[in-house]
This record gives C-alpha cells, structure tokens and sequence, in this order.
C-alpha cells in the first residue's frame, strides 16, 4: 500500500486530505509543521508528502529545502497545496526549490488524486530524473523571504478586515444595549425626580456615562424665543461652548440645535464635516473630536421648548435603531417637562395665595423682631407717639407705657440745638421723607447717637396720617470713625506718627520752609537684619523689638521733629526749621547710638544696629514723594556700606537706584521670556579621572552678552523673582539630565539653592513636579545649599533637609569652611557631601593655613561618612595636592570652563574618549 505524508497545521484540513486519500488506497502519515515531518520522513519515509507552506515553527517553504536537501528524501515526490500562497511567484518559488507540484486550495477531489497520481508515475519513472531545486542560496533566501513577508501581510490584513466587522457588530450592539441602559436610568430618574433641573443635568450625566457619547446638553429657549441658553450639560471640553458662541435662531443655522429648534424636527448627521450648512463650526468638531451627532426637540405645554443634543467621537453612530431610542429618550424628556410645568402653575398658584396670608403677620412680626427702634407718631400737632417696637425699648430704657402718647422731643431733651434736628423738622413739615443723624439721650442719662429716617403715611385719599421714624443707634460706628481717625495719623504698634501723618506734616513743614528759607529733612531708618528676628524667634519677638524701637526713637527726637513707622522695621524722622544742615549729623549718629544699646526680647538680649539715608529740601527734593524716595536711596547705600551707618543723598546715588530698577525690569523681563540659559562644568573623580558629573549654572543673555549669577541673583533673591527662576533651573537641568540619560551620558547634575528658594513651603512641590514631568531619576539630581543658609536656622534647616533627601536627591553642603558650622548640627544634618569653597583652593601651595584648612574639611567629611568635592581648580598642582590630600571629586578650568548643554557633550565625548586611550 502507498504511504502519503499530509503536512498541515489544521486539522480540519488533515481530516479532509486524509478521508480522499485512505479511501484511494493511502495508508496515511500526518505532520503539523515542517519539523514534525522531517522527523517522521526519515523514521520512515513516505512515497509522497502533500504540504501545506504557512505553517508554525517550520513552514512549506523550508521543509521543501531541507526535504530536496536530503539525499534519502529528495527522490521522494513533494506536493505543494496551499490557500495562501496563490500567486504566479509563490508557484515559480516553490517549483525552484523542487516541488513536484502546486496545487491551489481547494482542488476537486478527481483532480487532486490525478494529478497526484500523475506525480507517482512521474517519480516511478526510470526515464525521469528527480526534480532537484533550481534556485538555492541567498536568491532563494531572499526569494522565500519576500513570499513569506507577502503572505503574513495578507493574512494580517484579511484578519484585520474580519476583526473591524466583528468589532463594529460588537460596537452596534454594545451601543444599543448602553443606550437601552441609559434610556430605563432616565425613566427612573423621571420617576423620583421633583426638579427639571436635575432632570436634565442627570439625563445628560446618564448620556454620556452610559449611553457613551462624547458630550451630551440640552439647550432650552430664552424667554424672548431669540435665543438658546444652555440649561444641562456632560462630558466634552470646556472650551466648546467659548469658541461656538451665542446660539440664536436667526437664519441661516449653524448649529445643531438651531436647526433642531429653529426647524422644529429632528437633526441627524452621522458625519459632521460633510454637512455644508455647519462649515462654520467645522474647526471645533475637528478639535474636540465631535463626529456625529443627533438634536431633538423638547417640547412642554404644547409648545417648543429647546433640544436634546447628543455628540458622539466617531462617524456612522447613529444607525436607525439607535436613532429610534434617542427619539424615545427625548419624547420622555418632554412628557416630564410638560409634568414639571403643569406642577409649577399649580405651586405657583398655592405660593400666591399662601403669600397673601403672610404678609400681614409678617409685616407685623418684622417691626417687632427688627434690629432698629420704630416709633409711630400721629400727624397732629402734637405729634403723640402711638406704637413702639421692643428694640425701641431696648435703644431707649424707655418702656412702651412711658413712651405711649408722648411728643418724641424728650429723646433729645435740652440737647435741642442740632444742626439734624432742622433737617428732620422741615420733612415734618412738608410731609416728606427725611433723615438725619441726632444725638439721643437714653433714660439713664447716657448719650447715643441716632441715624433717624422719617417717612409719611398715606390714607386712601392721599392725605398724610402718621409718621414712621426708624431709629438707628450707630454709636459704634461713630467710635470706629473715631479709631479710623486715629489710625491713620498713628501707627497702632508703635503709636508713632503713621505715614499719612508724617505725609501731612512734612508737606506743611515744606510749605513754611519755601516762606522762611529754612531746610526740611527726612531721616530714612531701616534696622539691620530684621529679618533674622522675625524667621527666628516669632513675629510677636519682631513687634515687642518695633515697639521699643519706636519708644528710642521717640526719646531721641526733639519736641518739633516728627517720628513716624512706615511699615515693616522702616521708620522716618522728619526734622524741620533746620537753619544749619551741618546738625543733621549729630540727629543721625543720636538715633543710631539710642539703637546700639542691647534690646531684651522674648528672655534673650541681642544687639540691633540700623542704617540711615538722608534727603534734605529744597537740595534733594521740592515734594514730599522725592524728598522720601532720595532718603530711601541714600540709605540703601548706606546699607551697601554696612552696618549702623548714615549716608546722604547724592545724584550719584539717584543714577545708581535707576540702574537698579532698569536691571530689576530687565531682569523680570527675562525671567518671563525665559532668556536664561544653563551652562554645565563637569566634575571629575580624582580616582577614575572620568567624568562623574556637572554643576548647572546660570547664565542671563541681555543685551547681546551673558550676564553671570553674581550680577543678578542678589537682585532676584530681593525681589522674589528668584522663586520662579529657580523653577526653571530645576525643569531645564532635570529636562537635561534626562536627554543625556537618552543618549548614554549618566550624570550627576548639581543645582544652587538660594536661601529664599531653600526656605520656600512648595521648594519639594517644585522639585516632585521637575522629575515627573521629565523622567529623570532624582538619584541624578544633587541640590547645593550654602553652610551660612543651612546654619542660619539650623533645626528648621535640618528638617527641610530631611525632606528634600527623602525625595530621592542627594544633598552637598557649598563654600564649606566659610561658615560658622557647628559640628553638632552637622552631625544631625542629612548631607551627603561637603564643597570646599575656590577661596582655599586658589590659596594652595601659597598658604599653609588654607591647606590645612583644606585637609581638615576633607577628613571631617571622612569621619561623618561624605563625600568632598573641591571647586575652582585651575592649575596640576591643585589637582595633584588634593589627589594626595583624599578628595574625591574635583571641577574647574583646569578642565573646562561652564559649557552650554550641546558643548559639554561633545567635550564629555572628547575627554571620556581621550581618558580610555590612555587607559
């Protein structure tokens, strides 16, 4: 019996080919792959192998070259019978590599057994060769590569085509049952809700929630029927409504819901930017992804009342049974409208007839509960009082029987000559509303003042029967006028003049100097360091500090100067009829020595010293806002120039303050163009001489030339824009570290904290925010913080400390040795590395006492377990000392200067590829 090898990885199709053939006389052999035939060929080998090509493991195309490949096998007749492989190429590849035959699936059943029984009496041939490949090597390599390639992406896209239809079946159908979902939750929803609103809100949130539309609202009609408000909405962006604008019902509609409303029907599209009539809004669907979309009217009492608009993300959504149920879900909406409406006409009428019965008793009830006295007075001559409140009685002391039938002018007794009392008389006599402010004496004697309104009341005919008098007691805020008084000629912490005083005073001062030639001077005061005060021991330290210095500078004045607290810890003293201007010296050193003497504050004594600046007119100033700006100024540089120091105002001085405030809006400017750049200094190991890391530093481009740090990071530090800038250090250099990262360059980026970023509450938000949004590690990130901010408050320090090193960065401690560190602290901080300052750097092999200096920093870091980089190195010989001395990392122009990003890696890679070649 002949043997047949069928090779396929269906079974189905085994099962065919094996019933034809063992019914024709084959005895039957089956392989699922390639691999599995091979092996079973060679066990025992067949007269004839049908294979299929796309197969697992080993396809057709490769059992055919290993079978032609195989001395015992190659004789054997090989038929290819595919439903893949079914073009011109595919048949020309395989009778190449030696197929006997191709035949393509399916084949009828006659014609497969002749033409396999052809082959057998082909291959039983003595006169016939056996069929060996004609193509080997990289051309069948190839050739059989391109096939199969070809094939997979047939396949691929005949299973790509017969997914999409089961996907959008499955889409129709998970559509229809979301909207089935949707329109029984709105029933429900009708059914126990008593308020429209939240019928039409929660028809929208049910919409899109589960109906699975993209936005879903309802816009109702306004009540001139002009326009359409949107009353509910769901889901979408937004922007959406922002950029739509106004929906009205003026021709020609651009909108949906115009359309719907405006027409009175439904609209439906299943393709949004193919509808000509809303080319205007075709920009917004294409941004917000609206596709297809479907309003309804809403209809209440019989009349239009607006549209349900529903908005889906992909074309072709609403298919007939969809667009069924969405008419259904509207039809509802209505019918509960109409419910809503017929419900509010009748609470409506019930509040009408409810209000009626209210409004008398509480009228009544709010004269009796109110705040305010009522007097009631009959329009006679003489004026009886016929009805008072309880808060009458109360303003008062007066009773309601020993009010009853009284003329109102014993409120006032003997007190009768006021300028109020007129006003209230003549609306008396004239019949007509009045008011006035009047002194009023309670029965115990005691005053109050009464803001008294007056008005007539009418009879039917017109005429005026009785008065109602509003009596208001505001003495209390009488006496907050009074306290407002005093505040703003006193400042209430120190009591000295407040600056609206000292405003009045020195311009009247002035105006007295222009008559009799005299001078004006205003003495600017600031105290030193103030600050440190209020960080360290408490705001309530800081004021009993102003107070006392407010009570010295009183006692250091003279009986016609005028001492006065500007704000925070300035103060001002103006001194006028100055004959000799060569006195103002002795005024200055007299407040700066009455400061010198120890303040005793909060159990501590400590010293404060001040800095003084002075303006003097008409020299320095024709006004009061010049004279006060130049005083300023001058004390500015007084400050510059150190402590308890006084300093008069020059021009100089005026040009440099412009100076300052030219750099400061320049400075601003940048800090919001973001004209600043990060420039990169490597930093070395001395152990590996490779490159372990770089500091960030800031450069700012102005005016056509880079600007360093120290130029205008103290002004930013001052005004505050340091916060903002040190953000975008932090974003750039994380930004950096994780493009370097990409591109196989693993360092360690140092950023400078500045003392007001160090102490900044959202300093770790900063940081947490950086990291995600670039995706550097924070292990990558080394934050350096200088030893006088760290030890300027040390146990606030060390706690911030702690929770910057929890986020994962590592801590370095610069200008070490600079300081005043104490040891104990440094013990507690949670440091990782010490930055011997450049000052001591620059001093080696010159200055015993800066190498050791140098060594002792290096051998404290050891004995606390950090680690030392050294900056500023310029020459061998400082690198060779601190190799020697135990340092570990270096930096400085030795090796390179700071370096834009796109320069540093290309000197990373010039330096690291020099570094291996001497290695």
């Amino acid at each position: 019996m002949r043997r047949a090898l069928i090779v396929d990885d269906h079974e189905e199709n085994r099962y065919l080919l094996r019933s034809l053939l063992s019914a024709n006389g084959f005895e039957i052999s089956e392989a699922e792959n390639g691999a599995l035939a091979l092996d079973r060929a060679r066990r025992e080998p067949p007269d004839i192998v049908i294979s299929d090509l796309l197969m697992p493991t080993m396809d057709g195309y490769t059992l055919l070259r290993e079978w032609k490949a195989d001395r015992n096998l190659s004789a054997i007749p090989f038929i290819v019978y595919t439903a893949t492989y079914t073009q011109s190429e595919d048949e020309r590849l395989a009778r190449d590599l030696g197929a006997d035959a191709f035949l393509i699936k399916p084949t009828e059943p006659e014609v497969f057994l002749k033409r396999i029984e052809a082959v057998l009496d082909q291959a039983g041939s003595q006169s016939v060769k056996v069929r060996e490949p004609r193509t080997s090597g990289p051309e069948a390599e190839r050739r059989y590569s391109q096939a199969l390639v070809r094939k997979l992406e047939d396949r691929s896209a005949e299973l790509a085509r017969r997914v999409e239809e089961l996907q959008s079946a499955k889409a129709q159908i998970e559509r229809l049952n979301r909207l089935y979902s949707a329109l029984s939750a709105i029933n429900q929803l009708i059914v126990h809700t008593r308020h429209q609103q939240d019928l039409l809100e929660g028809a929208c949130r049910i919409a899109v929630e589960r109906g699975g539309f993209t936005l879903a609202w309802v816009g109702l009609l306004t009540a001139d029927g002009r326009t359409i408000e949107v009353a509910a909405r769901h889901g979408g962006d937004e922007g959406i409504f922002d950029q739509v604008g106004t929906f009205t019902l003026e021709q020609p509609f651009r909108t949906p819901v115009e359309i719907a409303v405006g027409e009175n029907r439904v609209f439906l599209s299943n393709d949004l930017l193919a509808e000509a009539r809303l080319a205007e809004l075709h920009p917004v669907f294409e941004r917000f992804q609206l596709k297809s979309a479907a309003a309804c009217p809403l209809h209440a009492n019989g009349q239009l009342r607006g549209a349900l608009c529903l908005y889906a993300a992909e074309t072709g959504f609403f298919d007939a049974p969809l667009t069924d149920l969405i008419g259904e879900v509207s039809s509802d909406i209505s019918y509960a409208m109409d419910n809503y409406h017929r419900e509010s006409l009748h609470q409506a009428a019930e509040a009408s007839l409810k209000s009626a019965e209210e409004f008398n008793r509480l009228s009544r009830r709010a004269i009796e509960a109110s705040p305010n006295g009522v007097m009631i007075t009959a329009a006679t001559p003489e004026a009886p009082i016929i009805y008072v409140n309880a808060a009458f009685e109360r303003i008062t002391g007066f009773s309601r029987e020993e009010a009853m039938g009284r003329n109102p002018r014993f409120l006032y007794g003997e007190d009768r000559d006021q300028r109020g009392l007129s006003a209230i008389r003549s609306a008396i006599r004239n019949q007509r509303e009045g008011e006035a402010v009047i002194r009023y004496y309670r029965k115990d004697g005691t005053l109050f003042w009464n803001e008294l309104t007056l008005a007539p009341v009418l009879d039917e005919e017109g005429v005026v029967t009785h008065f109602v008098s509003i009596i208001n007691d505001i003495t209390e805020r009488k006496q907050y006028e009074e306290q407002l008084e005093k505040q703003y000629s006193q400042d209430t912490l120190t009591e000295l003049a407040s600056r609206n005083l000292l405003r009045d005073r020195t311009e009247q001062a002035i105006t007295a100097a222009r008559y009799d030639k005299s001078r004006v001077a205003l003495l600017f005061i600031d105290l030193d360091q103030f600050k440190r005060i209020n960080d360290s021991l408490g705001r309530s330290a800081g004021d009993e500090v102003l107070r006392e210095a407010g009570n010295r500078l009183r006692s250091a004045i003279g009986p016609r100067e005028t001492a006065a607290r500007l704000s925070g810890d300035e103060f001002v003293v103006m001194v006028q009829d100055i004959e000799d201007a060569g006195d103002l010296p002795g005024a200055a050193r007299s407040i700066l020595e009455s400061l010198e003497k120890p303040f005793h504050v909060a159990g501590r004594e400590m010293n404060i010293s001040a800095s003084i600046g002075i303006s003097v007119f008409p020299d320095n100033g024709e006004d009061y806002d010049t004279l006060l700006r130049n005083a300023d100024i001058a004390m500015y540089r007084a400050k510059q120039m150190g402590a308890n120091q006084f300093r008069y105002y020059t021009e100089d001085m005026n040009a440099s303050a412009l100076r300052r405030i030219d750099m400061e809006s320049r400075l601003r400017r940048a800090v919001e163009n973001r004209d600043m750049q990060l420039f990169y200094q490597p930093v070395i190991s001395l152990e590996t001489n490779r490159v372990v890391g770089a500091e960030a530093l800031l450069r700012w481009h102005d005016n056509e030339k880079w600007i360093g740090p120290d130029d205008f990071i103290p002004l930013a530090e001052e005004t505050g824009l340091i916060i903002p800038l040190g953000k975008w250090v932090l974003e750039e250099a994380t930004r950096q570290v994780r493009t370097w990262l990409d591109d196989g360059i693993d360092l360690r980026v140092a950023i400078n904290l500045s003392a007001r970023q160090f102490r900044d509450p959202q300093l770790g938000e900063h940081i947490v925010h950086a990291l995600d949004r670039s995706g550097a590690p924070a292990d990558r990130l080394r934050l350096e913080i200088t030893e006088s901010v760290v030890m300027d408050s040390a146990e606030e320090a060390a706690r911030i400390l702690g929770k910057l090193q929890s986020l994962g960065l590592e801590i370095s401690i610069d200008d070490f040795g600079t300081g005043y560190s104490s040891l104990a602290y440094l013990r507690r901080f949670p440091i990782d590395q010490f930055k011997i300052d450049r000052s001591f750097i620059q001093e080696l092999g010159r200055h015993n006492e800066s190498e050791a200096i140098v060594i002792a920093i290096i051998r404290l870091a050891r004995s606390l377990g950090l680690g030392t980089v050294a900056e500023g190195v310029e020459t061998e010989s400082q690198r060779d000392y601190l190799s020697r001395a135990g340092c570990d990392l270096v930096q400085g122009f030795f090796y390179s200067k700071p370096l834009p990003a796109e320069d540093f890696a290309r000197w990373f890679a010039d330096y690291s590829k020099d570094n291996n070649d001497k290695e």
